[in-house]
């Protein structure tokens, strides 16, 4: 049995960041083959990112390869060319098993299950088992219902199982890092996401307790599950002893909501004196203990990465985020204190925005004692609270499935809002922020950290690019 695993990946950046230059490995494709490894079954996985295939040789690749499954690992900005690579495939062989997962699946069956499309079955929850039970099944119609979480044709009649979900997450394998298409050494994330390389992300639980409108997370199973310390530790001892990785990122929803939990991580990593630095994302409002920041620091971490999302409370509210901005700036103060860097992120373009309330995103931003920011377009996604009444909000195309491709241009503009507004904001946040001489010389204290002094010097190529990018936007706002 020959398996090709894939997440069709063909984008080239986000923003001003208009570069091929980040590279992470799929965690979830990487997960579910392991699961299959351990069942003997023969499992390639495809990358065209790291791999520089085009969507034509892809498609060839995989039709010469003539697998007998192949597995998509598909996200809503992903949907499109994942459909389109599905259908391409299914074309030239017919006899190939198309099976795809995914947060965009929970919704709208039919859209994925008609007649013309190119998959024969979905998951729409936590799929590790999926592919494995199908085939110890035989793909057999009448014992389908009892895999968690598939979708699936029955007499021309899309039917939809119950969510699946991993309740003992220790009871997965590891990624099977040693099957991607290239060593890690190769992979490189966004420049301002690692300290040292090689670096990696991985995830050490599933499950958001929280609300948030515009987040697919919202629309699965609530209850976190996380992997136990030791299964962590073990997993970090495996890359940094094999693999030689230096640098992690916890790519967890919620990485500091147990403190208890984090601690022990932090305890271990130093009396093992296992030499790697990392990055998590966090909830400001989950961790404002500076002792538990302290511990962080001596254990390695340099960088925590908030979602803020607005300088605006009321638009915080209506996104149901339950924090507070004086939350983000006490972090950020002690963060700063303590030597750890910060990067809050923010959503341009939100239901309710207006420009006072961009304004205000613009003055809080600016306001943070932090060395980076990421900025997006708010995009509504398929599944997520504001999916069924963003035409409330303002402008949004939800028939055309490219308008959930990409949050680096405006595709919703709320009521009070327009194109110009969004783009010129953007532009105008980015310039100001970077091109601060008080940021210039926050800066200037990193040329001494020989890591960070590594960094600069072989990002030189793609510091330039972005530089470029980043004075023709202001040429181009000052020419309006």
């Amino acid at each position: 049995m020959k398996i090709i695993m894939i997440a069709p990946n063909f984008s080239k950046g986000v923003g001003f960041l208009n570069v091929d230059h980040f590279v992470l490995p799929r965690i979830g494709v990487g997960s579910i083959s392991s699961v299959l490894l351990a069942k003997g079954y023969e499992v390639i996985i495809v990358d065209p990112l790291v791999e520089r295939l085009s969507f034509e040789d892809t498609v060839d690749y995989i039709v010469k390869s003539n697998p007998d499954v192949l597995g998509l690992s598909v996200v809503s900005m992903n949907y499109v060319p994942g459909e389109e690579l599905a259908r391409c495939v299914k074309k030239r062989n017919k006899g190939i098993k198309i099976i795809a997962g995914g947060p965009h699946f929970h919704i709208n069956s039919n859209e994925f299950m008609g007649d013309n499309g190119g998959f024969d079955y979905v998951c729409a929850g936590e799929g590790d088992y999926v592919i494995d039970e199908l085939i110890d099944y035989n793909f057999a119609t009448e014992k389908l219902s009892k895999i968690d979480g598939l979708i699936y044709k029955s007499n021309k009649q899309v039917c939809r199982n119950r969510l699946g979900v991993v309740e003992d997450l220790d009871k997965l394998p590891f990624p099977a890092y040693d099957i991607y298409p290239k060593p890690l050494k190769y992979y490189k994330p966004a420049i301002n996401n690692y300290k040292r390389l090689p670096s990696i992300g991985i995830i050490t639980s599933r499950g958001c307790p929280s609300q948030c409108t515009y987040c697919q997370g919202s629309i699965f199973n609530k209850s976190v599950r996380m992997n136990s310390v030791d299964y962590v530790i073990e997993h970090i001892e495996l890359l940094t002893r094999k693999y030689r990785v230096r640098d992690i990122l916890f790519w967890d929803d919620v990485f500091t909501l147990k403190k208890k939990r984090l601690y022990e991580i932090c305890d271990l990593l130093i009396k093992k004196r296992i030499n790697i630095t990392w990055a998590c994302f966090i909830r400001a409002n989950s961790i404002i203990d500076e002792g538990l920041l302290r511990k962080m620091k001596e254990a390695g971490c340099w960088l925590i990465m908030p979602g803020v999302e607005s300088g605006s409370s009321e638009i915080i509210k209506l996104l149901r985020k339950g924090i507070d901005l004086s939350h983000v700036e006490r972090v950020c103060k002690i963060a700063d204190r303590l030597g750890i860097q910060v990067r809050p992120s923010f959503m341009l373009g939100n239901p309710g925005e207006t420009r006072e309330t961009l304004q205000q995103t613009f003055d809080f931003a600016l306001s943070l004692p932090v060395n980076h920011i990421g900025i997006t377009y708010f995009t509504p996604l398929p599944g997520t609270p504001v999916w069924d009444d963003v035409d409330k909000h303002g402008d949004f195309d939800k028939g055309d499935p490219n308008s959930i491709q990409t949050t680096s241009k405006p595709s919703f503009i709320a009521k009070d809002l327009n194109y110009e507004d969004l783009h010129l904001k953007m532009n105008k946040l980015y310039s100001q922020f970077y091109l601060r001489p008080s940021l210039i010389l926050r800066n200037l204290k990193y040329f001494g950290d020989i890591d960070e002094f590594k960094k600069i010097i072989h990002s030189i190529p793609l510091l330039s690019k972005m530089m470029f990018n980043l004075f023709m936007m202001m040429f181009k706002n000052q020419h309006k």
